[in-house]
């Protein structure tokens, strides 16, 4: 299971040096306090008192709406710390996805990009509906075509196709096998074994798919890599790592395999000759958990800088440096306190899935979900 954080848990933790407030509660001081501290230098000049103030009078509305309308509400790692803190559940998409399946609630509220709430939305099916703040893309989605892909299985009509989570559900509901950024080796690895001799098609990002093939024994032959990247991560590149590293040169790199340098230090690092220090490929939730156990005292981060608040806070006795200021997802900022609040009171964007679309897609989820 995803190690996803309980907010309410944690504002009752926070305030045992002070008074104990409901599960409800937000105050001023803390949130003032904890978005300047974690997050002041990722978002500069954007929690100043008086918006503070006002975020802190919208989130007291957002929580008493989803309370009155049994809202289960969610947010991705990526998300401005504001819908961190009213989320119950904070995590990545696919561990979210799993956390609400288990769930009897009716409603829930995704704050994440559009993939994440239909991810959510094949999984819980009908027993629940789902609702975003509002209708952001995704680069890497975008880079899909759907044409193209049914092209290649006409070509090969006994092939294997593996997609990342990070697609839509048309993308999921064409393939065999899902993956996330945590599990891509082993899937690949074991759609390779159990269908020997047949062709991959691993799809939509290349830079997790060469990760995932250096990571597994798989003929590289066999497998095509889909020409699929996410802006943001693709912008990360050695030149980052030099950077990053020039000034920080005792720090441990955590690096998410869809980095456009992922590859390159990857090989680096199996070799021996990654001036990098100690790198480590991980996925965002595995981020949190290695800077947890970790002896290092400091840490580089190499994927979207939104990933440092909740770092930064849950492991607050550490230094956390972003690879770069500039590694933000716009679509994932479109989301705001504001539109969560008018969701949650007019009902505004709700996620729906072409049933036939779902039962495919849920199919492929479920295949990855089977695989130990």
């Amino acid at each position: 299971m995803q190690n996803v954080v309980h907010a309410e848990t944690r504002d009752a933790v926070r305030d045992l040096n002070g008074s104990l407030r409901t599960p409800n509660g937000i105050r001023f001081e803390t949130w003032y306090e904890d978005f300047n501290r974690y997050a002041g230098d990722l978002y500069e000049g954007r929690y100043t008192r008086d918006y503070v103030k006002d975020l802190v009078e919208i989130g007291k509305e957002v929580r008493a709406l989803a309370q009155a309308k049994g809202s289960l509400i969610v947010a991705h790692n990526y998300q401005y710390p504001e819908l961190q803190e009213v989320a119950l559940e904070v995590g990545d998409s696919l561990g979210l996805s799993q956390y609400v399946a288990q769930k009897q609630t009716e409603r829930v509220d995704f704050c994440g990009v559009w993939f994440m709430g239909e991810t959510a939305k094949t999984i819980v099916g009908d027993r629940a509906k789902v609702y975003m703040p509002d209708k952001p893309g995704c680069s890497l989605v975008e880079s899909i075509d759907h044409e193209r892909i049914k092209g290649w299985m006409a070509h090969n009509p006994e092939a294997v196709v593996i997609s990342y989570i990070n697609t839509d559900a048309k993308t999921k509901a064409m393939s065999d096998y899902i993956c996330t950024s945590r599990n891509a080796a082993q899937v690949l690895q074991h759609a390779a074994d159990t269908n020997p001799g047949r062709r991959i098609l691993f799809l939509p990002d290349k830079y997790l798919g060469a990760v995932a093939l250096a990571q597994s024994t798989v003929d590289h032959d066999r497998v095509d890599l889909y020409d699929g990247a996410c802006h943001v991560h693709a912008k990360i590149g050695e030149d980052a790592l030099e950077t990053a590293f020039d000034r920080y040169p005792d720090a441990e790199l955590l690096l998410h395999p869809e980095c456009g340098c992922s590859t390159a230090c990857l090989a680096k690092t199996a070799s021996g000759s990654s001036p990098y220090g100690k790198s480590y490929f991980l996925s965002t939730e595995q981020m949190l958990r290695h800077a947890e156990t970790s002896a290092a005292k400091e840490f580089v981060v190499g994927t979207e800088a939104g990933m440092l608040y909740r770092l930064r806070k849950l492991v607050p006795g550490k230094t956390f440096h972003p690879i770069s200021f500039g590694a933000m997802c716009e679509y994932m900022k479109m989301n705001t306190l504001e539109k969560l609040r008018d969701s949650l009171e007019f009902d505004r964007i709700e996620v729906t899935i072409d049933p036939e679309v779902r039962e495919g897609a849920q199919a492929a989820i479920q295949r990855m979900l089977t695989i130990h």
